[in-house]
Parts: structure tokens; C-alpha cells; sequence
């Protein structure tokens, strides 16, 4: 009788062990990689991403203007600094979501300017994979105070870059992610009190599970188990 409550035992144990492996496995954002800017890069140290799956650049940020002319793809565990495409065609990630526009792209670029930049990032990546996914995720809104410090760079100039951003994704028939509006304090235009982790554009902790649950739906409903 002990023998076949101790098997019974070891049968519960076992399937619970592979139950949770198969949740864990189907995470839908387990094989996604994702670049940007700062607010990109801070995924590693605030949203629990592994830094192998969040590329930026050596300085933990990528400049819009040039970031089709730079190597702004730091691999620190391969010692490697090289451009998004030579990345992509070198890792090959399932899915890749891209979030750039804000540091030096939104308020300073002229649209003719800034949408031929994200359509030459956009046509670079699926050239050197085209089995990659590509999701696009809206430039995050920014603090508050930073209106102590930007003078071009403002909430309404966010607001014009995403909406070309999202114009030139229905273009090219490339999921758009409108995370800003998640963010948002609609009664400021600026990101919400809870979510400001310094002056400029920085999330919180928390402002992370909101971007990655809202990345997380995108993935699902883009892409289905793709992503698993």
C-alpha cells in the first residue's frame, strides 16, 4: 500500500514538474528579441528580460539618425558591436520587436526624413532574415520633466512620430504596438506618476509588466504560438 501511495506521489510529482515546463515553455515572449533605445535597454534590468535577448547599443542606447549607418548592436557576451542587420542575420530571432524614434528622430527629424530611416531599419531586417517576425512598438511617452530639458523633443512631437510610425507599419504590413497610450496619463499627456523612474523617459518596474504584457498580446495576436 506505501509503495503505490509513494508511486502515486512520484506520478503527481513528476506531471506537475512537466506542467510547469510546458507553461514556461509556451511564454510567448520566451524567443523574442528585442532593440531599442534606453528604455529598451533598461528591459535587462528592470523587466526581467535576459540581456542576451535585449540589443541596444555599447552605451546602452541607439541614436534613430544614424541607426541604419552604425553598429548599434552591442553583443557583450560575443565581445561583438555590429549593425541591426548583421545581428539579425547572425542570431536569427524568432521575433523581433523594434522600438526606436526618440533620441534623435522625433522632434528633430522632418517626416519625409524619419520615415525613410525606419523604412530602410524595417527593409534591412527582413533582408537579412526574412523567417524573422518583426514587431514595432510606438515610441513611450516621457516624464513630466522633461520638459525641463528637451525643447524639440516633446510630448506632442511623440505623439506626430508615432502616428507616422504606425502609418508607414500599415504600409508595409508590419504589427504596430501602441504601447504609448497604455502609459499615458491622458490628463497630462505625459506618462503616469507611477511609471516615471527619473525626469526624461525611464520606466519603472512596473511600467515594464505593462509593456511586456501588452508586447506579450501583440505576439499572441499577431503571430499565434509562433512565439512559444
Amino acid at each position: 500500500m506505501r509503495c503505490k501511495i509513494f508511486f502515486l506521489i512520484c506520478i503527481v510529482f513528476l506531471t506537475a514538474i512537466g506542467f510547469s515546463v510546458r507553461i514556461s515553455a509556451a511564454e510567448p515572449l520566451a524567443q523574442v528579441v528585442f532593440f531599442g533605445e534606453s528604455t529598451t535597454a533598461h528591459l535587462a534590468l528592470r523587466g526581467g528580460i535576459p540581456h542576451s535577448r535585449v540589443w541596444s547599443g555599447k552605451g546602452s542606447t541607439v541614436l534613430f539618425e544614424t541607426v541604419n549607418r552604425t553598429r548599434c548592436v552591442h553583443l557583450a557576451a560575443e565581445g561583438l558591436d555590429l549593425t541591426l542587420p548583421e545581428a539579425v542575420a547572425l542570431k536569427k530571432p524568432k521575433i523581433l520587436v523594434i522600438t526606436v524614434g526618440v533620441s534623435g528622430g522625433a522632434g528633430q527629424m522632418p517626416q519625409d526624413a524619419f520615415l525613410e530611416n525606419y523604412r530602410t531599419l524595417l527593409e534591412s531586417v527582413r533582408d537579412a532574415s526574412p523567417e524573422t517576425k518583426i514587431l514595432v512598438q510606438s515610441i513611450l511617452p516621457l516624464a513630466d520633466g522633461s520638459v525641463r530639458y528637451y525643447k524639440r523633443l516633446t510630448k506632442e512631437a511623440v505623439l506626430e512620430a508615432n502616428a507616422w510610425i504606425a502609418s508607414l507599419c500599415s504600409d508595409m504590413g508590419v504589427p504596430y504596438v501602441d504601447t504609448h497610450a497604455k502609459l499615458l496619463d491622458p490628463q497630462t499627456g505625459y506618462l503616469k506618476k507611477e511609471y516615471q523612474n527619473d525626469d526624461y523617459m525611464h520606466l519603472t518596474a512596473s511600467a515594464y509588466e505593462v509593456v511586456l504584457a501588452s508586447l506579450r498580446e501583440a505576439v499572441l495576436t499577431h503571430f499565434g504560438e509562433v512565439g512559444a
